[in-house]
Formats: structure tokens, sequence, C-alpha cells
């Protein structure tokens, strides 16, 4: 038999001793393409000023290389504990990570083989289901209603049958920018018996902030991120935040040094210039709600109010347009795989010259007849 013949069986026969769970996941994917305005990724279009960052690389050079970060960053914690609980929290309620996906695997690992189903509400961030069916939970789905908002029945209907279930609520939800009410969730965590992840990971750009609910509700955990409103994409930090003792038994799972002496500082130094993110969410929401009513004026089937960083748009020629923008050199996204998306692009939120552009390029194809 040849040699490439005998290697691919052997290759075959290795990709048979992964757990059936992922192997039946279709990956998370998104294609890199390169564009002059980026308004598919959700980011936050203002960088940092070069005077922090220049900062930020002084200690970057100081710092040995060769040495470990802190093994419990309990500086960073603290100081988020302060950013995100106004006194109510402390740096025991708080886990730092590579992002808040990071924080999303790490409360699957914590509680996916007890609960056995994860309640999902969608359209949402589809890792949550990858997350849950990789880990061989069992993915419940509950629609959101006919105008994209949560169902608060259907939410409590769904952890009725499924006791003990893990139920997660994206609030500001991506890709739709719909948010629940405070009495919702609290109504819907009083019937429900497994653990709440409340993803905030928009929350600076509209919501309720979850973070009061936690000492009425222990089993309810609040995931945060630096990737959206607080310009830290490339750095990677996200947190969880909920009730001491359920924290204390989370961190055992979590991986020692999960976030490099860079990226703790980096945090550090942004919470440290937190007014600089204020000014820049204002100007974010100002430019998404001037947004939201100039596509109201275009001829598109539907477009949602959102209370991200981001706007849903639905139009019988989302292909056609998603085309004509890219050719201008605007990317968006293409969102309407999704459940309830048909025809669907989410547009991110850029600066206001950005902005000025995407109307800009949006005027034109819709005022040559297509």
């Amino acid at each position: 038999m040849p040699t490439q013949t005998k290697q691919k069986q052997k290759s075959e026969q290795a990709v048979t001793l992964v757990n059936d769970s992922v192997r039946a996941l279709k990956a998370y994917h998104l294609t890199p393409e390169e564009c002059g305005i980026k308004l598919n990724q959700n980011e936050n279009p203002c960088d940092w000023p070069q005077d922090v960052k220049r900062a930020a690389a002084d200690f970057f050079v100081r710092r040995p290389w060769n040495r470990y970060p802190n093994f419990i960053p309990e500086e960073l914690r603290a100081a988020l504990a302060r950013h995100a609980g106004g006194g109510e929290i402390s740096a025991e309620n708080v886990i730092v990570g590579n992002g808040s996906n990071e924080m999303l695997l790490v409360l699957l690992l914590s509680f996916a083989a007890k609960a056995k189903s994860v309640i999902i509400c969608q359209p949402t961030f589809t890792v949550y289901r990858l997350l849950a069916e990789g880990m061989g939970a069992k993915a419940v789905n509950v629609s959101l209603t006919e105008d994209l908002q949560y169902d608060a029945c259907g939410i409590k209907k769904a952890a009725a049958g499924n006791p003990g279930a893990i139920l997660v609520i994206c609030s500001p939800n991506n890709p739709v920018g719909n948010v629940i009410a405070e009495d919702d969730l609290r109504g819907i965590l009083d019937a429900h018996t497994g653990i709440c992840i409340f993803d905030q990971a928009y929350m600076e750009f509209g919501g309720f902030d979850g973070v009061k609910l936690l000492a009425d509700y222990p089993n309810l955990i609040v995931t945060r991120t630096f990737s959206k409103a607080m310009a830290g994409a490339g750095l990677r930090l996200g947190y969880m935040i909920g009730n001491a003792d359920l924290i204390t038994e989370i961190n055992k799972i979590k991986l020692p040094y999960n976030i490099n002496f860079f990226t703790e500082h980096a945090a550090s130094t942004i919470l440290n210039n937190v007014s600089i993110v204020k000014d820049t969410v204002k100007m974010l929401v100002d430019e998404r709600d001037s947004l939201y009513q100039y596509l109201k004026t275009k001829p598109f089937g539907k477009v949602y109010p959102s209370e991200a960083n981001f706007i849903l748009v639905r139009t019988p020629k989302k292909q056609e347009l998603f085309g004509h923008l890219r050719g201008d050199g605007i990317l968006v996204r293409d969102v309407s795989s999704y459940p309830l998306l048909e025809n669907c692009l989410r547009i991110s939120v850029g600066t206001k010259e950005e902005n000025l552009k995407l109307r800009e390029s949006i005027d034109k194809f819709f005022n040559r007849g297509n």
C-alpha cells in the first residue's frame, strides 16, 4: 500500500478518537477580509490615544518576559470589582480570563455535565450552542418573538421543562440589539432552578446592569468583556462576576496563568482612563441613534431598534447591498444564516466619518434603482 494511503488511513483513524459531540459541530468561522471601513465585528472604532499606549509599551519593555504573570491578578480583580460593582462586590466575586469567550467555556465546563441542558434564546451569539453541544449538553431553543424581542413566558416554560438547566441570556443581544427588561429577568430567575449566564458584552451601550441582581440571585453570573466599549478587542480580556462561594468553585477549573502580564497591565491602564471610554461610548450611542433614524428612511424591509453598538437591517436585496458596500470598501456582517434572520445584515457603528461614508454608499445603492 502506498505510503500516502497509509498516512491518510492513520489520519482518519485518529480523527475518530475525537468526541462525537465535537465532530458534529459546525466550526465558528469568520472569513478574514481587508476593507477600508470595518463594520463587521462590533469593535469600538476608536483606538486608544498614543500616550496611553506608549506608557503600556514602556511597561512591556521593562517587565521580564521570562517570568510568569501573577498567579492570581488580585489588583486587576479588585479594580474590575470597583469598576463594575459600585462598591457592592469585591475581588472575590470576579474571575478574569482570555476574553469573555473563555469565561463562557469555564462556565460550561463547571455546570454542563450536571445541568445536561442549555437553554438558548435564538437568534443569539452562536458560541453558546457551540460550547453546549461540544460538551455533550442538549441545546434547548427558545425563539425570540416575531419582532425579535425576548419571550419571557417561553423562557420560563423552557426552564420549567428542563429543571437545573443552564440558561444563557445575552443583553444587549448579538446580533439583534434587543435587551431583556429587568422585571422580566427577575421573574425568570424567580422560577429558574439552574445557573443563569447573563452575557453583557454590550452593556455599556444599553439595557440595565445585571450586577445589581447578584445579591438577590446567587445562581446568576454576569459576563463582561473589554472587546467592545472598552476598545480592547486585541487584548482578549474578559471577566465574570458572581456569588463569591460560586466563584470559588468555578475558579478550580479555570486554567492557571490564563492571562498574560501585558493584557493584565493594559486592562488596568484602561480602567485608570475609563473617562475616555465613557466619552467614546456617548459618541457611539449618539451615532447609533442617528444612523438608526437614517436607515429607517431607506426602503429596507425592516430596521430593528438597537441598544448595542450595531444595527440589524433586513432587505430582500441583502446580497446585492453587501456586495455594493464591499465594493465601496465597507465591510458589514451577513447574519442571514441565523434563525429568524433571513436577508439580514448587521452593521457596526463606526466613527462619524465612517458612518458618513456608509450613508453615502447606501444612498448610492438605493438611488441607482436596484
